[in-house]
């Protein structure tokens, strides 16, 4: 730390330039296009190069054959998996942001942003599942399995009898394995054992899981696109998905015509709720020491807690600060939006990070494809799960 802050003050301020890649679209990027004016008015010797790389997937590639060819940008979000591919590219972020920046990171956040030790990235878009329902339609919402599946069913209306209903009690997405490792998480199972040696997720717990999301498919509406449209459309009466669409599902619900309503995830042994979005990353590789400067007071500017509670309201994020979750800003807004409110109480209770297995982003690709045969009933749950595990050890094998 002192070293780092050493060299920090021994730079001679120049003008620099500095390239963020990013994957905020639609509502989400233009809120992260004024943070990063303000940052720039703040410090006018410093250009920040905004460049939108498509969707994660896209992002993952580019940043990936970035750093294969030695040329990553300064600055990036990236998921936990991918930052386990190019942990030497990475500036140990402990060294550089200043020690109040470092002690205000939410406990919760800063665990799922360590790496064999160190602290390489920081936390950014960070969402969390939560229960979206119509109020007109659900008056109180499910807060059990037992209660989630049970209402989901009676919600399921097939008004003519030919099979199709016109009304599903819920949704799920198969491309959205999150809502089924939230589920596993409060059933106390896991993908992999504590040390990675073991594939766990088959296990009776993994069952018990499978088995209940097969049950809960057989009142759902089951596609791959995003829930808002069907929830917009009133196909749909409730669902479990990320707070990120807060703002998108809001949207649908106007729409549509009828109020929405947010609540915790329905619980089972413990109420976990799996934590989803991007981290920041400041690459080390072929940069220069005012361009890792520039990049680290970026970071800095974006954790102030005015900055990440503006995020938080604008986007349906989360704050990632305990300064920001505390402040008197934060509080007055949630307690004038409830559904926001019950987002920051189903973090702060049970939130939980994603598996930094470097074969993370396989695994869970494996994940869907046999939650979707699930799901559609294609593959009992059992089958499906063993089959999942010997693609996973496999995986891990490798």
């Amino acid at each position: 730390m002192v070293m780092a802050v050493a060299v920090f003050g021994a730079l001679a301020w120049a003008e620099v330039t500095i390239d963020f890649w990013h994957a905020m679209s639609k509502r989400h990027g233009p809120v992260l296009e004024t943070l990063v004016q303000e940052f720039m008015e703040e410090n006018p010797g410093i250009t920040v190069n905004l460049v939108y790389q498509g969707g994660y997937g896209s992002l993952s590639q580019k940043l990936i054959g970035a750093v294969a060819a030695g040329e990553p940008p300064t600055i990036a979000q990236q998921y936990e998996n991918w930052t386990t591919q190019w942990l030497d590219a990475l500036v140990p972020l402990e060294d550089y942001l200043a020690p109040e920046v470092l002690a205000d990171l939410h406990p919760r956040f800063r665990e799922m942003n360590m790496f064999n030790g160190q602290l390489l990235t920081v936390p950014f878009n960070k969402s969390i599942i939560v229960l979206y329902y119509r109020p007109d339609l659900v008056p109180e919402p499910p807060t059990t399995w037992e209660e989630f599946l049970q209402m989901a069913c009676a919600l399921t209306v097939d008004e003519d009898g030919d099979g199709v209903p016109e009304r599903y009690g819920t949704g799920l997405r198969p491309p959205n394995p999150e809502i089924f490792l939230t589920f596993l998480a409060q059933n106390e199972g896991s993908i992999l054992s504590e040390d990675w040696s073991e594939v766990t997720i088959n296990d009776e717990r993994g069952l018990e899981t499978m088995e209940f999301m097969a049950d809960l498919a057989k009142c759902a509406l089951v596609q791959g696109g995003y829930l808002s449209d069907p929830f917009g459309q009133g196909l749909i009466a409730m669902f479990v998905d990320t707070s990120a669409g807060y703002p998108y599902n809001l949207a649908a619900a106007q729409q549509g015509g009828f109020q929405m309503r947010v609540a915790k995830v329905p619980c089972h042994k413990n109420c976990s709720s799996m934590v989803q979005g991007t981290n920041l990353g400041v690459f080390s590789m072929n940069q220069t020491p005012e361009q890792i400067e520039a990049a680290v007071k970026l970071v800095e500017f974006l954790l102030r807690p005015e900055n990440t509670v503006y995020w938080a309201k604008e986007t349906g994020y989360l704050p990632v600060t305990v300064s920001g979750f505390e402040s008197d800003e934060w509080q007055d807004f949630i307690a004038e939006n409830p559904e926001r409110a019950a987002m920051t109480e189903q973090f702060l209770e049970g939130g939980f990070g994603q598996l930094h297995h470097p074969a993370y982003w396989d695994i869970r690709s494996v994940i869907i494809t046999y939650y979707e045969q699930v799901l559609l009933g294609e593959s009992d749950p059992q089958t499906a799960l063993d089959n999942l595990a010997a693609e996973i050890e496999a995986l891990i094998s490798e």
